[in-house]
């Protein structure tokens, strides 16, 4: 237990099975300080004060441009009797390049690589001045240097930027420590000054201040933060409370930052798409904030695709209660689609049958997403689903070698997409190719029916003999029989050579003639 006001320094591990209890104390927390909670162990925060070392954070603003959103600090004009330069210095150095500074007195300056200029006469009011362009979002503003046109080098007035009066700006820097849990964190009426506060585990804050210590982040699926009557006042990004997926939550009775913070975001990281068949084109609607169209993407020959770029996105905001989204929505989530453009194999090569597949909800709770019939969140979809019935013979367990065996082989389609199948007979021991009549038998099966195509087999040789006939799935598929397919076996069927019975014998009609010719001998012998 911690129980004394102390600094704490280094890094500090409460392991699975252990706790540490920081009550009624204050404990600056030292420049690279941690504190970290393993799964099973547990920090309790009680009526005490988390401080940070160091000056306070610098400010920022959220690059919406001029106007009721427009991002601005007050410089302090009507404290001076004579006129002066303002210096606008941006952060460590960093460049002003494409940003302008607009004062409301109409003057504007362009920043250069380190500051910007803003000039002002005696009797001057105070003065806001809005920071506008792209890297207004980005890069920070250390403070301002009053120059006096009567002093000196040495009578420069720095104000930090901590200090001056701020519209919708936010605190910018790097947080001096943190706390890091995947166990259990519980604070009670307690003030938290900044630092970085990962808490993936299970989270429960009430009562007290959260000061510039936003966004807390629960972003693990498995994580749960609960925060009751706090009050939470900036934070380096433009939300309070950073989540995943399905991070549970429960917030009640918080005083939010507001304005243009809002109170919590949740954000998923690289989805995944699986397909039955390679090289299906695809696109997704609806993604982000923005609502954008991923435009055409293509799975690769494992089925595989991604849901956007693959990058981590927005899917959930709870606006700030004073914004208009909030009057007209508390809570936005991504209502994001999944659209099949072109989804063909062999089964449905010919241009004039329709695509497989159609559309399908994205659940960003998930990592990857089953784009298959059945599949959760499909609204519509297209594919077939083929198995070989029977095959039927005219006789069941004969033949005449010379006329070859008989068939009807039927194909059912239990999908509801159309399908042209073909299949292959063989051997049903030895695997040898048989010929049943073209090269690939088959056609069109439709959906929701059946077709019967006819085969005559004719072995090599006699004897008794099986056929197996196979049905033939595309080759884009990745599991072959994703949409069915199979084999039937014949029974054995004895082949033999009938030999063609004679019309009859040719001896009667001889001796019939030979008595005829004995017969018209003697009746010319008799005219003799």
């Amino acid at each position: 237990m911690w129980d004394t006001d102390r600094t704490h320094s280094g890094e500090i591990v409460i392991a699975e099975g252990g706790s540490l209890t920081i009550e009624n104390s204050a404990v600056t927390m030292a420049e690279g300080s941690r504190i970290v909670v393993d799964e099973g162990g547990t920090l309790i925060i009680d009526g005490s004060t988390i401080i940070a070392s160091g000056s306070p954070y610098d400010i920022v603003g959220f690059g919406y441009g001029v106007g009721e959103d427009g991002s601005a600090f007050l410089i302090p004009a009507s404290d001076y009797s004579e006129s002066f330069t303002a210096v606008i210095n941006a952060v460590d150095e960093g460049s002003f390049f494409g940003m302008e500074f607009i004062a409301e007195n109409g003057q504007s300056a362009y920043g250069n690589e380190t500051a910007a200029e803003l000039t002002f006469d005696a009797g001057d009011g105070d003065t806001w001045v809005t920071v506008t362009g792209i890297p207004s979002a980005s890069m920070g503003i250390s403070g301002v240097v009053i120059n006096l046109d009567s002093g000196s080098d040495d009578d420069l007035i720095h104000i930090p930027s901590y200090d001056l009066q701020t519209r919708n700006m936010r605190p910018y820097g790097n947080p001096s420590y943190e706390v890091e849990s995947s166990g259990a964190v519980h604070i009670i009426s307690s003030d938290i000054d900044r630092g970085r506060w990962v808490m993936n585990g299970d989270t429960t804050i009430t009562g007290g201040a959260i000061n510039d210590a936003g966004p807390i982040f629960a972003t693990e699926n498995s994580a749960s933060i609960s925060i009751n009557g706090t009050l939470i006042d900036g934070s380096l990004d433009d939300h309070d409370v950073r989540m995943g997926g399905s991070t549970s939550s429960d917030f009640v009775n918080v005083d939010w930052t507001d304005g243009l913070t809002d109170r919590w975001e949740r954000r998923v990281g690289t989805q995944q798409v699986i397909f039955e068949a390679s090289d299906v084109v695809y696109r997704v609607d609806g993604l982000g904030y923005n609502q954008q169209n991923s435009g055409s993407q293509i799975t690769d020959q494992s089925g595989i695709g991604t849901i956007g770029m693959g990058a981590e996105r927005v899917v959930e905001i709870g606006w700030a209660v004073d914004s208009e989204e909030y009057s007209e929505s508390p809570v936005w989530f991504e209502k994001a689609v999944l659209v099949t453009e072109s989804y063909r194999t062999a089964w449905n090569a010919d241009s004039t049958m329709n695509d497989y597949g159609g559309s399908l909800e994205i659940d960003w709770n998930i990592t990857t997403i089953d784009a298959s019939g059945g599949a959760p969140g499909i609204v519509e979809w297209f594919a077939p689903s083929i198995s070989m019935t029977s095959i039927e013979g005219t006789s069941q367990d004969s033949a005449d070698i010379n006329d070859g065996w008989d068939a009807n082989v039927t194909i059912s389609n239990g999908g509801n997409a159309d399908a042209v199948v073909y299949f292959v007979c063989d051997d049903a021991d030895t695997g040898d190719r048989q010929s049943v009549g073209d090269i690939y038998v088959g056609g069109l099966v439709e959906s929701q029916s059946e077709s019967v195509f006819p085969i005559s087999w004719t072995p090599s040789e006699e004897g008794d003999w099986a056929l197996i006939c196979s049905i033939m799935t595309p080759s884009q598929l990745v599991f072959e029989e994703s949409w069915g397919g199979g084999s039937v076996t014949t029974p054995y069927i004895s082949f033999e050579a009938v030999e063609e019975e004679v019309a009859g014998s040719i001896i009667p009609i001889l001796v019939a003639l030979g008595m005829g010719v004995i017969g018209i001998g003697w009746f010319l012998v008799r005219r003799l």
